[in-house]
C-alpha cells in the first residue's frame, strides 16, 4: 500500500551557461518526471528524510548532495495509487544540487533515463503539472538566489 504523503525531489546541475534539471524517464510508462516517492509520517523531519531516501534509492547517489526546500505543495489523486483511501495524497517538493556529482548517477530500474536539459526542454518534458509547477519556483530561485538549505 502506497504511503499518507508523496516527495517530489528535482535534480539539477549547474553549468557554466546556466542551470540544467534531471528528468528522469520511468520504466513502466511513457512519463518524464522527477524523483518521486512516498513516505509514512507527516512530521518536517520526516518528509525531507524521505526525499533523501528516495534520492538516493532512485539516483544510487553514494556521496552527500545538498538538498533544498520548496514551498510547492500538491495533492495527487489516488487513482494514482493502489488504494482507495485518501482520496489525495499531499506532494511535498524539493530539490538537489548534483554539479559536484551528476556523473556518479546511476539510476534504478524505476527509470530507463536521466536527461540533463533546460528549463524549458524539461517543461514540455514533464507529464505532470505539479513537477512543473515545482520546476517554476526552483527555477526562480536559482535566478534570485534565493534557496532554502535544509
Amino acid at each position: 500500500m502506497r504511503q499518507p504523503f508523496q516527495v517530489l525531489v528535482i535534480p539539477f546541475i549547474k553549468t557554466e551557461a546556466n542551470y540544467q534539471f534531471g528528468v528522469l524517464h520511468r520504466t513502466d510508462a511513457d512519463v518524464w518526471q522527477f524523483v518521486a516517492g512516498g513516505g509514512e509520517d507527516e512530521d518536517e523531519e520526516a518528509i525531507s528524510e524521505t526525499a533523501k531516501r528516495e534520492s538516493i534509492e532512485e539516483l544510487n547517489l553514494g556521496v552527500k548532495v545538498k538538498m533544498y526546500s520548496l514551498d510547492s505543495h500538491a495533492t495527487i489523486p489516488n487513482f494514482h495509487f493502489s488504494f482507495n483511501k485518501p482520496y489525495v495524497v499531499p506532494e511535498y517538493c524539493f530539490a538537489i544540487d548534483l554539479t559536484s556529482c551528476s556523473y556518479q548517477v546511476t539510476l534504478s530500474l524505476e527509470h530507463s533515463e536521466l536527461r540533463w536539459v533546460s528549463y524549458e526542454s524539461a517543461v514540455q518534458l514533464l507529464e505532470w503539472d505539479s513537477n512543473k509547477t515545482a520546476l517554476y519556483e526552483l527555477n526562480e530561485r536559482l535566478k534570485n538566489n534565493d534557496m532554502k538549505a535544509i
